[in-house]
């Protein structure tokens, strides 16, 4: 399951730079904000006691729910057959992720909560969709095809961010030492985190003696 959000990231990220090298970049964020998603979800479900088990629940939930949506929009008897056979989820979920949940846990400077609210506003109706469009031109409004590239550098930092914290715990899981050093001096060398739970208090961490 983790190997699915990880790779997802992966994939994100090469997709969101060749967009915006062809001048996408803007729309891109969208890209930007699922891999802020599946990276700091990864985290949460490695570095929780229960994290996994509520990641399995989720996605069972998720799994049945959309299968039933689609069994009621068709006419094929076996699609609800389908969708029944589906098995139901045991305990808990993860919490939402947004809010006091995943991020509000993980986050202790608001970095995830501010970049989660900046990247959103292209992927939901916003002021983004009015300002992107049009600008002044001394003093007059013009109407303009392409967005101006805005925090493209703070944006690209960010999704360096998500890759590494997917990548961290992919080594972890692996069990790559080596690879977990790099990312370590990579991390310091750019002052990227690489995992998300050292403030918690030690019964809500899965590895409360790790200190790096």
């Amino acid at each position: 399951m983790l190997y699915g959000l990880i790779k997802r990231v992966q994939r994100l990220a090469q997709a969101y730079m060749r967009l915006r090298r062809l001048g996408f970049g803007s729309e891109g964020e969208v890209l930007v904000r699922s891999a802020l998603e599946h990276s700091a979800t990864a985290q949460y479900a490695y570095l929780t006691p229960d994290g996994v088990q509520r990641l399995n629940a989720t996605l069972l939930a998720k799994q049945r729910e959309w299968a039933i949506t689609i069994a009621e929009s068709s006419s094929v008897p076996k699609m609800r057959e389908w969708a029944d056979s589906l098995d139901e989820p045991v305990g808990p979920g993860l919490p939402p992720f947004s809010g006091d949940g995943i991020i509000g846990t993980l986050d202790t400077v608001k970095f995830l909560k501010t970049t989660y609210k900046v990247l959103s506003q292209v992927g939901h109706v916003s002021h983004e969709a009015w300002t992107d469009t049009f600008e002044d031109v001394d003093g007059k409004l013009h109407i303009r095809d392409q967005p101006e590239p805005s925090w493209e550098h703070e944006i690209v930092y960010s999704l360096a961010g998500f890759c590494m914290l997917s990548a961290w715990v992919l080594a972890r899981l692996e069990g790559d030492d080596a690879e977990i050093d790099r990312l370590h001096h990579f991390g310091n060398e750019l002052h990227l985190p690489w995992r998300l739970d050292l403030h918690l208090p030690r019964e809500k961490r899965r590895f409360p003696d790790d200190e790096i």
